[in-house]
């Protein structure tokens, strides 16, 4: 067991503890409500049966009946209260999960297995909020019932307590054996798994490239191993689990067999009553519940367990985002580059970049494929740092602002439009809190967008598939423009527009870009010299620097 994985998801329940200890306080009392039926059964047979007392008899079954209501009572109420510690707690978890996703850097990204992120954060979290429940909830205070059932045994015969006592070493090494067979497995199905969800995402991700290549048998092939695989791999686990239960309980069978012959022995020779003997049984069966409980939990235990080392591993990633500064400033829309030096690895891509943007002013860069224009875009945004030299912001260094908040004053228009299953409205509107129709019908009238959208049943309300599938290439671009400045940004980047937009297209936009009262700066990144007429000054890559060109 990872100590100090569980010591952090400890954290999570630091608000909660009064209501931890007050769930706790309820199964003492569960237990407590259990105590007296034993007795009320040794009372029966030893004094009520005897004397013939029905009315009595009827008096006792009616009060253990509400004992057991009672109990009921409380271990719902108990378990309300267990759900809503839990249940935040996992809530704050994927939180601080979904903070630390968002806050890597975007190089972790493009080296990680996204999939396989993706299992961490649905599946592990989902293992780990059911072993919550199930420690705080049945495991707890099972062992708590137990303690207190123990109690009462010892109390009865302390004899009949060792001999069923006696099996716990049996208990304890068949636990420990099993249980190191239940981890192993576990970890191959949860690679397993990693992989079939993977497969999936690939299949959902990836199904026009296979039907271009005609690849669905050997798609259906190579899926079907990942499927037999996690088949293979779940139904060991399970088996071993089902396996491990029947085994502990034969073990605490065997054990109420020894005490029955014991037992029965002890009436017969008259060193204990019959309704003692009972009791004592009435006791076990009641501490058996609870024992199968516990026993039962254990390979969950170790599933949620291993589940919780994947999390705390990703948790302690340590990669983040290249700028930590808090500062926020109201952009106006220059963005200075001042002698720039990056590379990937070991290979250089830029060298002494220096480039400024004014306000209002439309700056192209022209290159080929690899030359370095992304990775421009990419430092503007602020998700690489420069190796050497520095970026700035209306004359802010990028280190002391607050990047997240500069990024939501600048538009950005990928060359591969990014567009989500949803309505056209839904797309255009992605990330404003209250969305308003009136700014979203200006923003489409410039990206000459409004009168195809017009045009479509629905209009705004046009459900595009995922990834917009529904839509051309250049209304795919339309849209990502329009929701680019829906935001009215300060800053707008068009990267390689041309392609799924013509250079009419484009001249069109710029024109209606020029004409807008409060006009962005404008960023250009194109290998195409015919869309960047439009720009004051042009700037050529060559051997990773920018050189100044004339159109």
């Amino acid at each position: 067991m990872n100590v100090s994985a569980w010591r952090y998801y400890s954290q999570f329940y630091k608000d909660s503890y009064y209501l931890l200890l007050l769930s706790i306080a309820a199964s003492v009392g569960q237990s407590l409500l259990l105590f007296p039926i034993a007795l009320l059964v040794r009372y029966v047979f030893d004094t009520v049966i005897p004397a013939s007392n029905y009315s009595r008899l009827v008096l006792v079954g009616a009060v253990m009946l509400l004992l057991y209501i009672m109990n009921m009572a409380l271990a719902l109420w108990t378990r309300y209260i267990v759900l809503k510690i839990t249940k935040l707690a996992i809530q704050r978890f994927r939180v601080e999960l979904l903070k630390k996703f968002y806050a890597f850097s975007r190089s972790y990204y493009s080296q990680a297995d996204q999939s396989q992120l993706h299992t961490i954060l649905v599946e592990d979290t989902r293992r780990l909020d059911i072993i919550s429940n199930m420690l705080v909830a049945l495991v707890i205070p099972a062992i708590l019932i137990c303690a207190v059932l123990s109690a009462v045994l010892i109390a009865f015969s302390w004899f009949l307590f060792l001999v069923m006592a006696a099996v716990a070493p049996i208990l304890y090494f068949f636990s420990i054996t099993l249980g190191k067979r239940v981890k192993h497995l576990t970890k191959i199905y949860h690679l397993n798994f990693q992989r079939f969800s993977k497969g999936m995402l690939f299949v959902l991700q990836m199904r026009e490239l296979t039907l271009i290549h005609g690849a669905e048998d050997y798609e259906m092939v190579r899926q079907g191993k990942l499927l037999n695989d996690d088949r293979l791999s779940s139904s060991e686990m399970s088996l071993l689990n089902t396996a491990y239960g029947l085994v502990q309980n034969l073990i605490t069978a065997f054990s109420g067999v020894v005490i029955l012959i014991l037992g029965g022995m002890a009436v017969s020779a008259g060193y204990m009553t019959l309704g003692k003997v009972l009791s004592f049984f009435v006791a076990v069966a009641l501490m058996k519940n609870s024992l199968n409980t516990i026993v039962q939990a254990i390979p969950q235990i170790i599933e949620g367990n291993e589940s919780l080392k994947s999390l705390y591993k990703l948790i302690q990633e340590n990669d983040a985002s290249p700028y930590y500064g808090t500062k926020k400033i109201t952009f106006q829309g220059k963005i200075t580059l001042e002698n720039v030096k990056f590379q990937y690895s070991d290979k250089a891509v830029l060298e002494n970049v220096i480039l400024s943007i004014n306000p209002k002013e439309t700056v192209a860069i022209i290159g080929e494929n690899g030359a370095g224009k992304s990775t421009i875009l990419y430092l503007i945004l602020g998700f690489y740092r420069p190796l050497k030299g520095q970026l700035y912001a209306d004359g802010h260094p990028f280190d002391t602002l607050d990047i997240v908040h500069l990024r939501r004053q600048i538009g950005v228009v990928m060359q591969e439009p990014l567009i989500f299953a949803g309505t056209i409205f839904e797309n255009i509107t992605y990330g404003s809190t209250v969305p308003d129709r009136e700014k979203v019908v200006e923003a489409t009238q410039v990206a000459t967008a409004h009168d195809f959208i017009e045009s479509l049943p629905d209009g705004y309300e046009t459900f595009v598939g995922e990834g917009g599938m529904m839509l051309s290439g250049g209304q795919r671009q339309r849209i990502a423009i329009a929701r680019a400045l829906v935001r009215q940004p300060k800053l707008l980047i068009l990267d390689e527009p041309t392609n799924h937009l013509d250079s009419a297209s484009v001249y069109a936009l710029m024109k209606n870009l020029k004409k807008l009262a409060d006009a962005p700066a404008i960023l250009i990144i194109s290998h195409n010299m015919e869309v960047v007429r439009e720009a004051e000054y042009v700037y050529t890559i060559k051997d990773g620097c920018l050189v100044e060109s004339k159109i």
